[in-house]
């Protein structure tokens, strides 16, 4: 293998200096890097420095999900490697990289690539595996702060002296122990940050417009948001010491944002939008994982697209396979395919820059969520000069009579306006029509003392 970086790729500084700092600790380090900014190049490239040095390498490559490998699979062929696609028909990639890992230890070879996903990586099969490769290894992990989770980190092998994690957001969500395990793992340094200002304020991103729509709960969906707040307050004091409460009141607490992602004024708030600003070409819409009257939110979304406004419009979710996905982006690229309905397929580092407008209809409350669905819109294209994101931020109805502060509604929806006023905050701060986007949750803000966010 003649491992080298191609001729058409020409590294950035920062590219330069994120491999200079993760090389200065030890070989070891998360790379904190917004999406869009080349964090594959930036990673192969590392190891290819590394290769360099050493003259023998095993690398391994772990990613979430099938499609993200085969992108790493197709960069690193551009790199004139020749990977071991580790995952989906095992009797085919089992026996190959058992050979490949027995010529690695016996001097028969001195490089090795394999790209795997979490799930096949986390597999007994492949961690036993695992124990057979020897210190020599660089496992690279794509999207890394999933393996914060508990389930995932256990499988990282203490062996692998060299060490690289790739992130948008390392901070794990609520999970401070999940976060501190995985920087512990990496050398215990983000060695390299390169924030989503700096790589749209240096154009290596797009600028963007953002415009919030407000969407108000309807009475039985508020009614139940109620219901579901007061049991998980009760639950809160016995989860502490009760697993059992725990488990209970996580459950409530998914059935309560479940509320929030299939809001059904969501729907209505969509159709005046599309009817008002007409509806375009490379869109994608981010839909929650409920259900819109008895529908999945997803497919009345499509269905509304295709009858209503008669666009091409696909389906882009786990239901559909690794071959129909591929078709897919390409259809979507060419123009062919004019919107994308997606629930979280697309959150995690897949290409898709072509897409110019983006309908965050999902109302996440996780920034590794939000910013990742953001990212997606930002990554540049020759037809592309700006993008525009739809936010779609959910509030209770009868605002106007909740004006009390002690009482226990108001503090009820100050809570949850606030987790959508977070996303508000991330979005709007970087916005080109930044000031103006403020205008619309102003009032809001004000009422419910959050002119701090």
């Amino acid at each position: 293998m003649n491992f080298k970086i191609p001729d058409f790729i020409e590294l950035r500084d920062y590219q330069h200096q994120a491999i200079d700092n993760w090389l200065a600790n030890e070989k070891q380090g998360l790379l904190e890097m917004a999406t869009g900014t080349g964090k594959t190049i930036t990673a192969l490239a590392l190891a290819q420095e590394l290769f360099k040095e050493k003259n023998r390498l095993n690398i391994v490559i772990v990613t979430p999900f099938n499609q993200l490998s085969s992108q790493w699979m197709k960069e690193c062929r551009n790199f004139g490697l020749k990977p071991i696609k580790a995952y989906e028909q095992s009797k085919v990639w089992s026996p190959q990289l058992d050979e490949s890992i027995r010529a690695f230890k016996k001097g028969y070879t001195d490089l090795v690539v394999t790209v795997t996903t979490n799930a096949t990586f986390s597999m007994d099969t492949f961690q036993s595996k695992v124990n057979k490769m020897g210190e020599d290894t660089l496992i690279i992990v794509d999207e890394a702060h999933y393996f914060g989770a508990e389930n995932l980190n256990k499988s990282l092998p203490g062996i692998f002296r060299y060490r690289l994690g790739l992130t948008a957001t390392p901070t794990r969500w609520m999970d401070e122990g999940g976060t501190n395990q995985l920087i512990k793992y990496f050398g215990n340094k983000v060695v390299y940050s390169f924030s989503l200002k700096e790589a749209i304020d240096r154009g290596f991103l797009t600028r963007y417009y953002y415009y919030p729509h407000l969407v108000h709960l309807n009475e039985e969906e508020s009614e139940q948001y109620i219901e579901l707040t007061n049991k998980i307050k009760k639950l809160y004091y016995r989860s502490k010491e009760d697993s059992e409460a725990k488990e209970s009141m996580e459950k409530l607490a998914l059935k309560r944002a479940r509320i929030i992602y299939s809001a059904e004024n969501k729907i209505s708030v969509l159709i005046n939008l599309l009817k008002e600003s007409g509806i375009h070409k490379h869109s994608l819409f981010y839909c929650g994982d409920g259900y819109y009257k008895k529908q999945r939110q997803v497919d009345a979304v499509r269905e509304l697209l295709s009858n209503d406004f008669n666009v091409i419009a696909n389906r882009f979710t786990s239901r559909e396979s690794n071959q129909e996905r591929s078709e897919l982006l390409s259809s979507f690229e060419s123009g062919k395919t004019e919107a994308l309905v997606a629930i979280k397929c697309l959150d995690e580092g897949i290409d898709v820059p072509a897409t110019k407008y983006a309908y965050l209809i999902a109302s996440s409350g996780n920034p590794k969520e939000f910013v990742q669905r953001r990212g997606r819109v930002l990554r540049k294209h020759p037809d592309k000069k700006f993008a525009t994101i739809h936010d779609f931020i959910v509030i209770p109805p009868d605002i106007q009579d909740v004006t009390s502060g002690e009482d226990d509604y108001y503090n009820m929806v100050r809570s949850q306006l606030k987790k959508e006023f977070l996303r508000f905050k991330e979005f709007s701060g970087l916005a080109i029509n930044g000031p103006e986007a403020e205008n619309v949750v102003w009032e809001l803000k004000r009422e419910f003392n959050l002119m701090d966010i």
